[in-house]
């Protein structure tokens, strides 16, 4: 059976941009593994840059791999053979399986980056360690919902990978030009201003410089209440708006396809979870020094937000399409998504300046304090994340099972029944 003519169009852009993206993804792949394989060979590259340049060509190869889906499963709906999908406890176990393995991966990471076979052994497991939480929390959010064919649900994947980051890394790109000229407009007025930050543009740009000398640049440079803000003003404020926006793009595509509140919701995560697994796998492109192990554990819960968050704005899309109510649950649904994730950076921020922050006796209990405040944030943050999926995923189901029950016949009664009426 052919796709109706709404959604064939659907499934040709699915195939030009899953094909097109394997293409490039690999090539990147390919460029990169090379250059990383020959620095490390020729010792043209650091030990650990060498590491990280490898472990972005297997991110690389890895997207390549997520756009095949697209491709096979768009022509073959193309063809007049669509495939739907299900997801059902079954996906769950083997996700908590997989879990469990992460769990015993991470005690591993840090022996493995260290070791001399780094170079082998760590790019494929910064690959592994990164999918599997994601993997987890979109089956707990996705189980037992019907999220339409498994053209629609790779499509997503694809254009999240491949379309949607570049669009968001370019507007972000943009935001921060404007910051930065606003900020050149303010500084030109203020002479001193300027000096110091030039003194502070010497001392960074100075590889060899003295860690102490380094943090009390930039203790000098946070002790300007302006810099603070600036720095939540983007964190919490510009960027959370942004991302939220832009981050369910590829759901925007299926506006005239009559999407279900379930299936809004299981493609909006979907879109997080491209956008987690790009953050994620950048972050732990860094690793290869030591420090790996935090970076992925700290990712973990970045990971949950993001497929919370984007979840619930694809949950108000769809919605707001379906009746005119919906609208408000958009609203909601934004607005919630928005505050989640402001709150979230504005903890990391916080904790990341305690350190630098001027304070008049105590600083370093002032700095502890502050840390384990944000750390606590960020705790509870990941709670509520995580029981947001849960209940979404149980209210959606409960909304299916009420609308299956409501389409079912009511039984024609026995035939010569009313023969025995008086």
């Amino acid at each position: 059976m052919q796709p109706a003519l709404s959604a064939r169009w659907y499934s040709w852009l699915t195939l030009v941009v899953s094909g097109l993206g394997a293409l490039t993804a690999l090539g990147f792949s390919a460029l990169l593994l090379l250059s990383g394989g020959i620095g490390l060979l020729g010792e043209t590259l650091p030990a650990t840059n060498g590491i990280s340049v490898l472990n972005l060509g297997w991110a690389s190869a890895l997207v390549a791999l997520l756009c095949v889906p697209g491709l096979i499963f768009s022509f073959l709906e193309l063809r007049g053979r669509p495939l739907a999908e299900r997801h059902g406890r079954r996906n769950l176990v083997l996700a908590i399986l997989a879990a469990l393995v992460w769990i015993g991966l991470v005690f591993l990471f840090k022996p493995l980056e260290t070791s001399r076979l780094a170079w082998l052994l760590l790019p494929p497991l910064v690959v592994i360690t990164t999918v599997i939480p994601l993997w987890f929390y979109l089956e707990i959010g996705r189980g037992g919902l019907f999220s339409g064919s498994q053209t629609r649900t790779w499509g997503t994947v694809s254009f999240s990978l491949i379309v949607t980051l570049p669009v968001i890394m370019i507007l972000e790109i943009i935001l921060l030009l404007i910051v930065l000229v606003a900020a050149g407009v303010y500084i030109s007025t203020q002479p001193d201003l300027a000096l110091e930050l030039e003194r502070y543009a010497r001392i960074f740009s100075n590889f060899d410089a003295n860690p102490e000398a380094l943090e009390r640049a930039f203790a000098g440079l946070f002790r300007r209440p302006g810099v603070i803000a600036v720095a939540l003003g983007l964190a919490a404020g510009a960027i959370p708006l942004l991302e939220e926006l832009f981050k369910p793009l590829a759901v925007w595509l299926l506006a005239g396809q009559r999407l279900t509140p379930a299936q809004g919701f299981v493609a909006g995560m979907l879109s997080g979870a491209c956008f987690a697994l790009y953050e994620n796998l950048t972050a732990l492109s860094a690793a290869g020094s030591g420090n790996g192990t935090t970076i992925l554990l700290a990712r973990v819960g970045t990971g949950l937000l993001h497929i919370v968050t984007a979840g619930m704005v694809g949950w108000g899309l769809a919605s707001a399409w379906r009746e005119r109510k919906g609208v408000k649950r958009l609203a909601i649904a934004f607005l919630l998504a928005v505050l989640l994730h402001a709150s979230w950076n504005s903890a990391g921020v916080l904790a990341g300046v305690a350190t630098f922050l001027p304070v008049p006796a105590e600083p370093t209990l002032f700095s502890t304090g502050m840390t384990q405040t944000a750390s606590i944030i960020l705790y509870i943050l990941l709670f509520v994340n995580l029981f947001l999926l849960i209940y979404m995923n149980i209210r959606l189901r409960r909304e299916n099972a009420a609308q299956e029950t409501a389409v079912i016949p009511a039984e024609p009664a026995p035939s010569g029944a009313d023969e025995d009426l008086p």
